[in-house]
């Protein structure tokens, strides 16, 4: 129990990664394991030279192999607007009539 109380200092952090930096030591801890996986990719570590080590005992796996379980959805997104689509835009006259409605995409010269 000592030695656990060692290793896992904080209560809601069960995840612990340890690895060297150069010379420096470096030890983390996360909430979950989606955390700990994040910070491998961000950060690139090599996995073969992590000692990662896990409070409740639960196997560590990586978290790339849960992205099949991402439901699916429509492409519709809550607001109505998809992130991809171009906005349509009011062009207004100098004497602040509408005159037309296009898309914010240029317009070619004719050749």
């Amino acid at each position: 129990m000592a030695n656990e109380k060692n290793l896992f200092p904080h209560n809601n952090f069960p995840f612990r990664l340890e690895y060297m930096e150069g010379n420096d030591k470096k030890i983390c801890w996360f909430e979950s394991q989606n955390h700990l996986d994040k910070h491998i990719t961000r950060y690139k570590l090599d996995r073969r030279t992590l000692k990662i080590d896990c409070r409740d005992e639960q196997p560590t796996q990586s978290s790339k192999t849960n992205k099949a379980k991402v439901r699916q959805g429509t492409g519709k997104s809550s607001n109505g607007s998809s992130g991809t689509s171009r906005k349509n835009t009011k062009s207004v006259d100098a004497s602040g009539n509408s005159s037309s409605t296009s898309k914010s995409k240029p317009k070619r010269k004719p050749k």
